[in-house]
């Protein structure tokens, strides 16, 4: 579990590396696992595989829903301190996958994910208290394409107008009306578990290394999370709650109820 001062860091920074979490051979199965679902082999698909690249030659791989596609991603959304170190961070009496989501940047290629903040990106949801779960699958660093992100930024509100202006990666700041605090590079260690905010500014860099940079991200959030039928998302279509009414559906699987973490 998280210590009363990383819960602490967490609120005020806005993100948090919690640390190991997975072993060597549990991350080597998932990325057994991921290569899968990438080459059809399993027996359901996920809800999306899109090469973001558009190339073949070297492919950039989006993955969304790979826990239905897999059983070890599937129990990995159940992962017991995973789910445990969430659950105090949003402070909540249900909480529920969001959606996951695989980023697998290829060696020596771009790959670069522009500045953004998650939250108001799903606008299906009436909330700002989500909170990713973001677990490396690889060294992830410098080189290879870590994120960056703002401290304190998740206290700012919505400022995805702005962020959608920034020129280029590296030019966040220019036109912005508030005096931002440098970004912080964020490397997190193969099986290392880093959160992050719904509303916490951050992008990454392009893969420039010899090694691939593959991680999964688990969205979670509040079981009372409001559907907003107005918005959109991918996910849109498998909501089944009425619009105000809390998000529910398979796709969305309770993860902890009133104290107890629910299995898989």
């Amino acid at each position: 579990m998280l210590s009363a001062a990383q819960v602490a860091e967490f609120d005020r920074q806005g993100y948090l590396n919690a640390g190991l979490v997975l072993s060597e051979s549990e991350v080597d199965e998932l990325c057994v696992e991921l290569e899968a679902v990438i080459a059809g082999r399993t027996a359901r698909p996920p809800v999306s595989l899109r090469n973001l690249s558009g190339r073949d030659d070297s492919p950039v791989w989006q993955v969304v829903n790979i826990w239905e596609a897999s059983e070890a991603y599937a129990r990995l959304v159940h992962h017991p301190t995973v789910v445990g170190m969430v659950s105090q961070l949003i402070p909540a009496e249900g909480i529920r996958l969001w959606h996951d989501q695989i980023q697998y940047k290829p060696p020596r290629d771009g790959g670069t994910n522009m500045w953004h903040q998650d939250g108001p990106l799903w606008s299906v949801l009436g909330a700002t208290s989500m909170v990713t779960a973001w677990i490396a699958l690889d060294e992830v660093d410098t080189a290879n394409g870590c994120m960056s992100l703002v401290p304190g930024s998740h206290r700012w509100g919505d400022q995805m107008d702005y962020l959608r202006t920034v020129p280029s990666f590296e030019a966040l700041g220019v036109g912005c009306e508030r005096e931002l605090p440098a970004p912080e590079l964020w490397p997190v260690r193969r099986g290392e578990l880093s959160f992050h905010h719904c509303l916490t500014w951050h992008g990454s860099h392009g893969n420039l290394s010899e090694r691939p940079r593959r991680a999964i991200a688990l969205h979670y959030m509040d079981a009372a999370t409001p559907y907003v039928a107005a918005g959109n998302h991918l996910l849109k279509p498998y909501i089944t709650a009425a619009d105000g009414e809390p998000v529910v559906g398979e796709r969305f699987p309770l993860v902890y109820q009133e104290g107890r973490l629910v299995p898989a």
